[in-house]
């Protein structure tokens, strides 16, 4: 299931284990790797269909936020897609407050991730 993705991504973030996540092109669909080189294509892809440049972020424990931080909230889990991929769709809040009120809660507390940026990537002038 969806929500078991994110317990084991959960887990790993806790644990120190370092993934990256980037906006897709579709409407509240995020690309979560454990490289940034992973993602370059998917963040240059979503700049140049948004027109607009595109955050490549570190996802952290939320325990490990500071102040300034923003958090990437899982607002609709659904079931795994035909391949077995997790359907997820992702908010984007300022606070730890507003991430625990918007997140999906149907299968239980859906864990939520605090976030830097690392990257950013710009639309190509193409």
């Amino acid at each position: 299931m969806s929500i078991d993705y994110l317990y084991d991504l959960e887990r790993d973030v806790d644990n120190g284990r370092e993934y990256y996540a980037c906006p897709n092109v579709g409407r509240n669909q995020w690309v979560i790797a454990e490289t940034l080189d992973e993602l370059q294509r998917v963040a240059a892809r979503t700049a140049n269909h948004k027109k607009m440049p595109v955050n490549v972020v570190r996802l952290l424990s939320k325990h490990e936020a500071v102040g300034g931080d923003s958090y990437l909230v899982p607002t609709k889990i659904g079931e795994p897609g035909p391949r077995g991929e997790p359907t997820i769709e992702w908010s984007v809040v300022e606070t730890k407050e507003a991430s625990e009120m918007m997140r999906d809660v149907r299968h239980g507390p859906a864990p939520f991730f605090a976030m830097v940026v690392e990257h950013t990537v710009d639309p190509s002038e193409a």
